[in-house]
């Protein structure tokens, strides 16, 4: 077996410890928002530079930290999955349970009208980035089969926010929305490559956090 081989299969192996201790802290030990947030950052952070380390490689060429190619478009999706996320919530508002997601919010987030706009300028600023990074830079790159390594890393994605709206949706939306994650997952990947850098991607994710936030920023000071 090839250096470069075992190295894939060692940061598959270290991606995948990553992933666990994440759903395991969110899942199992049930922490404050705070230190979930922390725990993220720690494991999924520190699993890309461990890889970077035992590689030898850039992280920022691991992640694909370039200076994004051609802009032409960007903004357009940008705007598109802003505007998007406000007309899903528009059409399917009447399927939500938004005394049950306001809840969720306060209960298992810890958010409050005092705290919430912390939280949500972490998720734009921090977590988009954080999830850009390891699950479209650094796990997709692990897989040196496009038609392989896409679809693990979308899925992947897409399994990990069950636990975050887990509760929030009746079932049959639940799986809707699952399934939406992992399309959403495979563009994202496609704006990566389409502009050679994760920051592309990043924007486009930081925009649909920001509908979202925007949403429950509403739902917290009970406008919504």
């Amino acid at each position: 077996m090839g250096k470069e081989k075992k190295m894939r299969i060692a940061g598959g192996v270290i991606a995948l410890v990553a992933l666990g201790i994440v759903l395991y802290t969110e899942q199992v030990i049930k922490p404050v928002y705070f230190i979930k947030s922390a725990v993220k950052v720690a494991s999924f952070g520190g699993a890309v530079l461990l890889y970077a380390l035992l590689s030898g490689q850039k992280l920022r060429d691991i992640i694909r930290l370039h200076k994004p190619k051609k802009l032409g478009g960007l903004i357009a999706c940008i705007a598109l999955f802003f505007l998007g996320i406000g007309v899903l919530f528009l059409l399917f508002r009447s399927q939500l349970d938004l005394a049950s997601i306001r809840e969720s919010l306060v209960t298992k987030e810890g958010l409050t009208k005092r705290n919430c706009f912390f939280v949500f300028a972490y998720i734009i600023l921090v977590n988009s980035f954080l999830e850009e990074s390891f699950f479209r830079g650094f796990v997709s790159g692990l897989i040196p089969n496009r038609k392989v390594g896409f679809p693990v890393s979308a899925v992947l994605f897409s399994l990990y926010h069950i636990g975050i709206i887990d509760g929030w949706f009746h079932p049959a939306i639940l799986a809707l929305c699952i399934a939406g994650l992992a399309v959403v997952a495979l563009f994202l990947q496609y704006l990566l490559e389409r502009y050679h850098s994760v920051v592309a991607s990043y924007l486009v994710h930081a925009s649909a956090n920001v509908a979202i936030n925007t949403i429950g920023a509403l739902m917290i000071f009970n406008i919504l």
